[in-house]
């Protein structure tokens, strides 16, 4: 009762700890720094930097409300800055070499990875598709009306990975400028001209 109690009281003083760990050995880097993005002044905002302890890197402070951040690794084996949304509480994020999961109690990073979610299970969707288009190709039993069964039900599935961010993105908070900064880069040129400005 005590913990819990002293971790609400922590939570809403702002509180929040990010421990980034880092599997198989073969990120290779020694240091990281938590940024911030700070909208108010449209600049970024170094929070802590950290040396790598037992393939983890620890970071604490306080935040009065959530905001978009990234971790930034001192590496060249990591090709980007890792965002992820700064709020109260205790985020634990995983990365590997084209793999990464977030653990966190913050409302905002579970509807982000909810998001995500949706959109892997259509992604995977279409995989399965092309992976039963390009067996039947290889045994040589894919006809015409097959083929165009697999391109119709690919459009859907495409249309559906469009629909679902164009509307996340709209909806214009925190979750929706990572879906934008994360998956702007998969819409149709039709799509683009539907987001809200």
């Amino acid at each position: 009762m005590l913990l819990t109690c002293c971790e609400h009281r922590a939570e809403s003083d702002g509180a929040f700890e990010v421990t980034v760990t880092l599997h198989n050995g073969r990120v290779l880097t020694d240091s990281a720094t938590l940024v911030m993005v700070d909208d108010d002044y449209e600049l970024l905002r170094v929070l802590d930097g950290a040396r790598l302890q037992d393939s983890s890197f620890s970071f604490v402070g306080h935040s009065a409300v959530p905001r978009i951040a990234f971790i930034d690794f001192v590496t060249d084996s990591l090709p980007y800055q890792f965002y992820f949304i700064l709020e109260p509480g205790k985020i634990e994020i995983e990365l590997e070499p084209g793999h990464w999961l977030i653990k966190s109690t913050g409302h905002k990073n579970l509807a982000f990875l909810s998001f995500l979610d949706k959109y892997q299970r259509v992604e995977r969707q279409r995989q399965a598709l092309w992976e039963r288009y390009r067996k039947m190709a290889a045994d040589s039993t894919l006809t015409w009306d097959k083929e165009r069964e697999a391109v119709r039900a690919d459009s859907l599935l495409q249309d559906s990975l469009q629909r679902i961010t164009v509307d996340r993105i709209n909806q214009g908070d925190l979750v929706s400028l990572l879906v934008k900064q994360r998956l702007m880069h998969t819409l149709t040129h039709e799509s683009l001209k539907q987001l809200k400005e």
